[in-house]
Formats: C-alpha cells, sequence, structure tokens
C-alpha cells in the first residue's frame, strides 16, 4: 500500500504526489489501462514555446486536464498528445531580445543560419521549461510525445494545404498596402489584427493646399503626416456642403465643410459662400511637396469618393494609395498613381528628399516645419484615437505597399460558414463571433518577410512568371536541379531551403523559391492533420478526427480556430471540431490586464505559494464567459473552500485511525441505518449524477457549485449531527453504519473532484480510502468515474431534511438574535404547522432537539397559543360612548394585571360586555380592539412561509447550571486540544472556581463529565502537576483549568 507522508503544508504534499505519480508510472498505466478502448478525441491547442508559462495560461490547462482525466476515468483511451508552437515571429522576436538585436539587419549580418540555431534553442528551452510547469500543474500528458510546429512533418504537411489551394486556384499574390511592423520587417493578416488596437494620442495636422482657378486654399487634415510625402489626390463628398471662408490669418479664402467651420475659431472672420462639393471635382491643387521626384510625373486632382464625411477632420482627405487600405481601394477605381515611400524598417527610400534616410515614425515634426516654410500649415493639434500595434512587439503599425501572397476566401466562404454553424460553441456568443468573422473576412494574407517560419514552397521563374506550388518533400526533390541537396537539408528552414532550386515545370530554368515564410497561424491549424496520420495512416487519424472537444481562449476564435477550420475545410470540407470551449481572460484581482512585459506571475510562482490545486480550483469554478481575476488573495478563498472539504477528511481520518474500520466484503444493513445515513447515501447518489451530467456538457463550474454544497450538506448536516457516533463506545456495528456512510460521501468527493483537484484527492485516496478498502485501484486517476447506489431512491427524505435544516436554522437565528449561545439548554420548541409538515419533522424530531439543545418539542395548530391577548381602546367607537373618559379607559386598561386582562378579553371574545376596574358600568366590546402579542419568554420567525417556529427562552435554575456544565466541558475540550493530545487520549483534570455555583455543577456532573472528556479522573477544587493550564469564564465566573496524560 503507498504510504504519502502527512504533512501539514499542501505544498510540501503536492511535491510528494509528483514522486508518487512518478514512481509508480502512473500515467502509463492509465494509457495502458484504456489502451484499445473507445477513443475520446481531442486536440490540444499548441502553447507558444517561446516564455515560461504565465498563470493565464493555467486556465486552458486546467480545463484541458480536467476533461481528459474526466473521460479517461470513464474508461476512454484518451488522445493526449501536448503542442508547442515552434516557430514565427514570436520566438524571433524573444531571440533578437536576448541577441541585442534591433533590426532585420542585425540577423543577416548575424547570420540568418546561426539565428535560425538560436530559434531552435529557444524553443527547446522553453519547451522544457513548460513542461515542467505543466506537470507542477498536475497536467497528465504524453510529455515524451510532444509534438512541435517547426518540424518537418508539419512544415510539408501545409506545403500539402498549400498545394491543395493552388491546385483550385486560390493562391494569388497582391500589390496592396499591409499592416506593417516596422521593427519586425513584417506584414500582419487581418486576424492577427484583432485585439491590436490601442488608444494613443497623435499630433494630427490640419493643411491648406492652393487650389489651381481658385484664390483659395483647400484644408486637410490627417493623422499620419509621413503619408504626405505619398499624396496624389484630395477628396471631396460631391454631396455635402462646403464652404469659402475669409480668415485672418492667410489672404486667400479658405474651403473646408461647412460642419468643420468649428476647426478655424477664432480666425474666421466671414463666410463668402456655401456649395456643394461636386464644384471641387476635377480641380487641380498642389500637393504639399510638389519638388519631392516621387510626386512628379502626374496631376494632382480632386476627386469624389461617397465615403467622406465631415464628422471627423474637414470633410476633406489626403489621399495615398500607397500607404492606406481604403485609398488604395480608391486609387485602383480610379487609376491614380500607388507611390511607397519608405522601406521594410519605416526608412524613407531615395527621391523623396527631405523625408529619404529618416524614420516614417519620428518625422512628423519635421513635416510640420517644412509645411510652415511653405505656408502650408493651418493647424497642429492633438488627436486622440485608436490605433493598430504589433501584437508581437507592441511597436506602432504602418501600411506599406508590398508584394504579398494570398488565399483568395470567396469560394470558400460558404463553405467554412456552413461547417462553423455544425459546431457547438461555447459561449454560443462565439459560434456568432465567429460567423461574422467569416461574413466579414478577406483574403489571407499568408506571407512574412521573416526568416525562422515555414518556407512558403513557393517558386516564381524570372524567365516564364509561371509560380509553381511544391506540395511534398517527394515533389521537391523530383524538380530539383540537384537533388542531392535536397536530401542534405537539415532541416526545411532558411537559410537551407533557399539554396534548393527547382526547373520550371513550364520551361525547364532554373528557379528559386521566394524568400517569405508563412503566417504561423498555418503553423497551428495543420495539426489535425500533421499530428494524428492523416499523410501516412488515414485509419488511425479517422479514429481521432473530427476532435470531439478544444479549449482555448475566446481571442482564439478569430486565429487557431479560424485556421482549423478553414484549412479542414480546404482539405476535408468539414470542420476539425465538434464542440468548442471558449474561455474568457485572466485578469488581476484589482481588475487590471496582466501583461507578458508587464505584471505578471508565473505559474510556477503561484503554484508554490498557493497551491496548484488551489489554482485549479479557482479556474474550474470561473464561468468561461467572464473574465477571471486572479491574485493570491483570490487564491486564499479558494483554499479554504477546498479546506472544508479536507476538514472532513481528517474528521474521518481522526476517528478511523482509532477504530480502524475495514470495508472489505461489508454491506451495511439498510434497515439499521438511521434516517441521516440513508439521507446521505440518497444525497450522494444525487451528487454523482448531478456532476456526471455537468461532466458531459464540459461545465466544471458548475461541477464546484454542486460540490460545495455537497460538502456543506456533509459538514454542516450529516457530521454535526452524527458526530458521537463515531467516538462513543457501545454499538459497534452502528458506528460501522457511520464510517461506510461518510466513506461512501467521501469516495464519491474524491473521485468526482480528482479530475479538478488531482493532489489533494489523491493524498485523500493514499491516506484513506486505500486503507479503508485495501482492494481499490493503486490511484484514484486509475479509479473509474463513481457511480450511484442502487437500492437508494429518494422517497421524499431530501424534501423532509431540507425542511428539517431550514427549522434548525431559524431557530438558530433565533437564538443569535436574542443572544443565546446553543449550549445553553432551552426547554421547548414550538413548531406551529400542519399535520403533514408535522410527519415530516417527526422523522429528524430527535436530530431537531439535539442540534439546538432544546428539551422538547411540541407540535400547535394554531399560532394563537403562543400569544396572549389584550384590548385596547377603538377610538373611532369609544368616543362617543366614553366621552371625556376615554384616556381614564386607555390608562386602565395599560394599567390591568394579566389575570385582568384575561377577563376582559375573554368577555370581549364572547361578545359580553366589560367591566372594568375604575368604572362602574360594564361597556359592549365594540369599544375595544381585542389585540394579541406574543406571550412573555417566547420569541417566534417564520419558516417556509406557513410554519411558525417558537422558543421558550425562559432560563430555569436548572437549565443555566446544565448551560454552564456544558459551556466547561467545552473549554475543557478545547485545552485537551491546545494540549496536543490525540482525540483517544485519556487524561487527568483538575477544575476549580471560587464561585459555589459552579462548584455545585461540577460536583453533581463529575462521573458525565468524566465520559465526555475521556478523563480517568476530575479533580475538584485540587491541583495537579499539569502538561497545560489556563483560566477561562463561565457564569461570569474565573474558573481554572488543568489537564495531563492519564
Amino acid at each position: 500500500m503507498a504510504e504519502i507522508e502527512k504533512s501539514n503544508s499542501f505544498i510540501a504534499m503536492e511535491h510528494q504526489i509528483l514522486k508518487f505519480w512518478e514512481d509508480n508510472n502512473c500515467y502509463e498505466k492509465r494509457k495502458e489501462k484504456n489502451q484499445g478502448k473507445e477513443r475520446f478525441r481531442f486536440i490540444d491547442g499548441p502553447i507558444t514555446a517561446n516564455n515560461p508559462m504565465g498563470i493565464h495560461h493555467a486556465w486552458g490547462r486546467t480545463l484541458k486536464d480536467t476533461f481528459i482525466r474526466y473521460k479517461a476515468m470513464n474508461g476512454y483511451d484518451c488522445r493526449c498528445q501536448n503542442g508547442f508552437d515552434s516557430q514565427g515571429l514570436w520566438v524571433e522576436v524573444g531571440v533578437e531580445k536576448d541577441l541585442g538585436f534591433e533590426s532585420k539587419k542585425d540577423i543577416e549580418d548575424y547570420g540568418i543560419d546561426k539565428f535560425t540555431r538560436k530559434c531552435v534553442d529557444r524553443v527547446k528551452q522553453y519547451s522544457g521549461v513548460i513542461t515542467e510547469q505543466s506537470k507542477r500543474l498536475g497536467q497528465w500528458m504524453q510529455w515524451d510525445n510532444s509534438y512541435y510546429t517547426n518540424t518537418d512533418k508539419n512544415i510539408t504537411s501545409i506545403w500539402h494545404f498549400l498545394k491543395t489551394c493552388d491546385d483550385n486556384g486560390w493562391i494569388q499574390r497582391e500589390y496592396k498596402p499591409m499592416p506593417w511592423c516596422p521593427r519586425c520587417g513584417t506584414s500582419l493578416s487581418e486576424h492577427e489584427m484583432t485585439g491590436s488596437y490601442k488608444t494613443v494620442t497623435h499630433n494630427s495636422v490640419f493643411f491648406k493646399l492652393p487650389v489651381e482657378g481658385l484664390d483659395s486654399k483647400i484644408i486637410v487634415w490627417t493623422t499620419t503626416p509621413w503619408t504626405l510625402s505619398s499624396n496624389v489626390a484630395l477628396a471631396v463628398n460631391p454631396e455635402i456642403d462646403y464652404v469659402e471662408v475669409k480668415v485672418k490669418s492667410d489672404e486667400q479664402t479658405l474651403i473646408l465643410a461647412k460642419n468643420a467651420i468649428k476647426y478655424l475659431g477664432d480666425d474666421k472672420l466671414e463666410v463668402l459662400r456655401m456649395f456643394k462639393g461636386d464644384e471641387l471635382v476635377g480641380r487641380k491643387f498642389e500637393t504639399c511637396f510638389p519638388e519631392l521626384e516621387a510626386q512628379q510625373g502626374f496631376e494632382h486632382k480632386i476627386v469624389a469618393w461617397e465615403d467622406v464625411d465631415a464628422e471627423e477632420g474637414t470633410g476633406v482627405v489626403h489621399i495615398a494609395p500607397g500607404c492606406g487600405a481604403e485609398d488604395n481601394e480608391l486609387g485602383k477605381r480610379l487609376g491614380l498613381p500607388e507611390i511607397m515611400p519608405v522601406d521594410d524598417m519605416g526608412i524613407f527610400l531615395k527621391g523623396f528628399g527631405f523625408f529619404s534616410g529618416k524614420n516614417s515614425k519620428t518625422i512628423a515634426d519635421e513635416v510640420f516645419e517644412e509645411l510652415k516654410k511653405r505656408n502650408k500649415l493651418y493647424l497642429v493639434k492633438p488627436h486622440e484615437h485608436s490605433y493598430p500595434v504589433c501584437w508581437r512587439c507592441k511597436e506602432e503599425l504602418i501600411y506599406r505597399l508590398v508584394p504579398s501572397w494570398f488565399i483568395t476566401t470567396e469560394e470558400l466562404k460558404p463553405r467554412l460558414i456552413k461547417n462553423a454553424l455544425s459546431v457547438k460553441w461555447e459561449p454560443e456568443s462565439n459560434g456568432k463571433r465567429m460567423i461574422d468573422w467569416l461574413n466579414n473576412m478577406g483574403n489571407w494574407n499568408i506571407s512574412r518577410k521573416r526568416y525562422y517560419g515555414m518556407p512558403l514552397p513557393f517558386y516564381v521563374c524570372e524567365d516564364c512568371g509561371n509560380v509553381h506550388v511544391v506540395g511534398s518533400i517527394d515533389e521537391l526533390r523530383e524538380l530539383a536541379v540537384d537533388p542531392a541537396k535536397v536530401d542534405a537539408l537539415p532541416e526545411l528552414h532558411r537559410p537551407w531551403i533557399d539554396e534548393v532550386e527547382i526547373k520550371c515545370p513550364k520551361c525547364g530554368k532554373a528557379t528559386k523559391r521566394i524568400t517569405d515564410v508563412g503566417d504561423v497561424w498555418l503553423d497551428a491549424g495543420i495539426v489535425p492533420f500533421s499530428t494524428t496520420g492523416y499523410f501516412d495512416d488515414k485509419e488511425e487519424w479517422r479514429k481521432n478526427f473530427p476532435a470531439e472537444w478544444v479549449v482555448e481562449m475566446r481571442e482564439q476564435v478569430r486565429l487557431w480556430f479560424y485556421s482549423l477550420l478553414f484549412m479542414s475545410t480546404v482539405l476535408e470540407d468539414r470542420a476539425p471540431y465538434e464542440r468548442v470551449l471558449c474561455h474568457s481572460s485572466v485578469i488581476q484581482e484589482n481588475g487590471q490586464k496582466f501583461s507578458k512585459t508587464g505584471y505578471m506571475i508565473r505559474f510556477d510562482e503561484a503554484a508554490e505559494i498557493i497551491g496548484a490545486d488551489t489554482v485549479r480550483y479557482l479556474y474550474a469554478g470561473a464561468p468561461v464567459a467572464n473574465d477571471v481575476r486572479f491574485g493570491f488573495n483570490l487564491g486564499d478563498e479558494a483554499r479554504r473552500k477546498l479546506l472544508s472539504f479536507w476538514n472532513i477528511y481528517t474528521f474521518f481520518e481522526t476517528y478511523a485511525k482509532i477504530d480502524k474500520p475495514n470495508f472489505e466484503g461489508y454491506t451495511p444493513d439498510k434497515n439499521a441505518m438511521t434516517i441521516t445515513d440513508k439521507w446521505l447515501v440518497i444525497r450522494t447518489n444525487d451528487f454523482i449524477k448531478k456532476a456526471t451530467a455537468q461532466m458531459e456538457d464540459y461545465k466544471a463550474y458548475n461541477v464546484i457549485k454542486e460540490f460545495e454544497v455537497f460538502v456543506d450538506d456533509i459538514s454542516n448536516w450529516y457530521i454535526r449531527t452524527n458526530r458521537r457516533r463515531f467516538w462513543k463506545t457501545g454499538d459497534e456495528s452502528d458506528k460501522m453504519i457511520a464510517y461506510w456512510t461518510l466513506y461512501n460521501a467521501l469516495t464519491a468527493c474524491v473521485k468526482v473532484m480528482a479530475p479538478i483537484t488531482p493532489f489533494m484527492t489523491e493524498s485523500i485516496w493514499q491516506n484513506l480510502i486505500r486503507r479503508v478498502m485495501p482492494s481499490v485501484e493503486l490511484s484514484v486517476h486509475l479509479s473509474d468515474w463513481p457511480t450511484v447506489l442502487e437500492g437508494f431512491e429518494d422517497d421524499g427524505i431530501i424534501e423532509q431534511t431540507a425542511f428539517a435544516r431550514e427549522i434548525i436554522a431559524t431557530a438558530m437565528r433565533l437564538r443569535n438574535e436574542h443572544q443565546i449561545k446553543v449550549r445553553q439548554p432551552l426547554s421547548k420548541l414550538y413548531v406551529c404547522c400542519n399535520e403533514a409538515k408535522s410527519a415530516q419533522i417527526k422523522i429528524y424530531e430527535k436530530n431537531i432537539l439535539d442540534e439546538l439543545n432544546i428539551k422538547a418539542l411540541e407540535y400547535i395548530s394554531d399560532k394563537s397559543m403562543l400569544e396572549d391577548s389584550y384590548l385596547t381602546v377603538n377610538f373611532r367607537v369609544a368616543g362617543a360612548v366614553l366621552k371625556g373618559d376615554v384616556n381614564k379607559m386607555k390608562q386602565a386598561l395599560e394599567a390591568a394585571d394579566a389575570a385582568e386582562m384575561a377577563m376582559y378579553t375573554e368577555k370581549a371574545k364572547a361578545g359580553e360586555a366589560v367591566l372594568v376596574k375604575g368604572f362602574e358600568e360594564a361597556y359592549d366590546g365594540s369599544i375595544f380592539n381585542i389585540m394579541s402579542k406574543t406571550k412573555e419568554g417566547i420569541v417566534s420567525a417564520e419558516c417556509q412561509g406557513d410554519t411558525i417556529i417558537a422558543l421558550d427562552v425562559v432560563l430555569t435554575d436548572e437549565l443555566i447550571k446544565e448551560g454552564t456544565l456544558r459551556d466547561i466541558i467545552r473549554q475543557c475540550q478545547l485545552i485537551r486540544k491546545e494540549a496536543g493530545y490525540e482525540v483517544e487520549q485519556r487524561v487527568v483534570m483538575a477544575v476549580s472556581s471560587d464561585s459555589d455555583f459552579i462548584v455545585s455543577c461540577l460536583t453533581e456532573n463529575k462521573d458525565y463529565m468524566k465520559e465526555e472528556l475521556l478523563a480517568d479522573d476530575i479533580i475538584i477544587g485540587g491541583a495537579i502537576e499539569a502538561d497545560l493550564t489556563k483560566t477561562v469564564s463561565a457564569a461570569d465566573s474565573d474558573v481554572t483549568l488543568a489537564v495531563k496524560k492519564a
């Protein structure tokens, strides 16, 4: 039998469990147990092997491990292949930082081959770190079989996909402005732009340009002054109103949209005229910097554009088709020139005058100065707006006209939407997000001008222009000018792949591969095919495809989930997953975001502070639709909830250590079970059913809710009402039933929670479950999911128990409101209810009285039995009868004693005249109000609406004496515990007090105290050589307690 060393530290316990799993090959045993059975089809979204795992990664990995463990407990052969995203810009940027590089030129000077090796080394380093962190989380995967997206297998799988796209005519090359990161020196795809905007403040510029044929200048506005180098046109809306305005600052009038006059401020003198924008269309203007070489050879004209408005800016748009996507679309429609002013690092090219050689990011102030020199500057104004940044390095982006490779999506769109609609999305809103994305997506930009990535297998012949897409390593070898170079490739990465030329299939000339690498989401999107046998074992692949369930963060809808869907639709025309769970973000407990470059908690740091189980419990209990806050204070709260469960185990183990129950071959006598025993078995069945339904629906957060309620039921009902059965000697068969009933519930909890909190449940399994049932499996994670115990059906017991507990809760609340401790006995509990409810209560009557420490329970059918009646003056009627004696009657009633008032009310209720003391005449009952109030010494409250609970709170001397005794016994039990004694330790105690009342209590009940305290002797008023002595208060007197081992 495995022994796990006890420790007060859950952290130490988790490390012991990790060693136990490793020493006993528990993962391998689980794999062997389920091998060949029905497959649980699962694909792990690859984590980027570029940095240690942050605390936010643990949410998704917890959910993955939770449901794989659940499926394994149900006998499924689970696919447990972890994935590492192993190439692309994330890795490149990390290596650049390590080497202190600032630009792509640094990489090329260093050597692409050495840079690639550094990238590979970084992937190895951090995949190792993440593997160890994931093990610390308790995640069971086949760690020696993780897939990596940088392998030749993954790369050639993508080649096959691209070849298929090309065969369908979907691969095309376009020149268009793309979001471009000058720092990384590459473009971004449309889906990479999702969530890449941040609010920034830039200096916007209002500038004025002369219009040919008019003695006027037109006011234009832009937030990107660097693009003025490439202006080719101005656009106005023919349908909106423009004005010509005389101003103080210029001899010529200014033209702008009517709605933009506000920008002129005090400079405005007079609005000379208003006209439609179509009057300006076709007129020539002088551009900002007409002397630039790039501005020569074409006319600058004002053009019409229906998208121009005057809500922001001046109603006049500067058009630079080489620097913006919308400008480019307009330019293509109108045949405007396209000027691309900067290189891939954002540095201006030759032919741009004072711009040349300068950085587009820092040139704004110089542009303003040059405009001012030319009398073209009107106003510089800070402008706050949403602006795109690189999702990798966080640098601000520009738009740059570049040749890029795309997969066209128009033909695929209907198929993608159809396949997305076949998927069950949770939350449902993420399915709508996917459909919205698919409806509005553009072509997929798949090319990046970088180094360490999947090399695009595109070979463009310089002679005939033919584009050939290579679909496999065999095809590459077959077409290679020198096949030996293919065989000599160390790997399919740059720079080695760049050395392989092919013979153009069309003209036979030697052709080089383009130097671009692919979008990283190609790498991850192909994994359902590259990792599951699609290319070499279709039968095995079909066992794994499509995935039954995948889970990742919500942002992956337009990233990984999109690329998976896209590539699967191309290759198999079906969705690669049946069900998708999208969890939200992890934020700091103060509501702020975590940041890779700012404040971040590493997972292993959190695990060594609050424990991996605590992290898992917090994440498993979080509804996936909402962001979850993480911090060590919140972690402490989660750990406290787990401690409630741990305390049940501790209670059982404390007494089981003494009695050593063994349940091998044991079946409890159902007829000998108490009502609470039967309730707990039925309640355990109910918990198993509910937990199973929620796990089948992949809703771990609802399992946590059920678990917390069940733990409270066990702790605050079953154990509270049955505690004495575990430590009292006498009826051993009854004690065995109590042990078994709690064991059954505890085992169900352990098994249900094993997928969520694998460490704590394993510890309980080893230290308790295997001791009382030696034949169970080596590990809880090798056991089967719990099933309900047959023969225990709910015949109303759940409802009856709930009602009894509500009665107890109501009575406890009355005690608290009137500051009566539960250790103080009371004489009577009254319950006013109907016969059906009284029959329910009678089943639990003893438990109710024991819990409330009340001597007797009385059922009543009328709450008036708890009330005294009394009379008051009915002033509306009495005034006419009593005249000036109304107040005298009021005072007489208030002065009546209880007996007198009882006589008055009896006559009034009987309809007889009432003679009140102090009056000579008896008066008709109509001049009185018959009122009622709760009897003296009775307190009451409603329970379940139609039931009244009442306590007799009058304390007799005997009740006070018993309450004092209970209080002292409680203090004696505490000093035993404080002395560090085991629960079974027999003791000798000395109790002394100057209070004769307390000494009398103790003397009269000495034998009872000895039994309760496991004391061989209790010395009243004497002294002993004690292990521990302390003075406490009871009945407003000091009591000195002393204890030693017997």
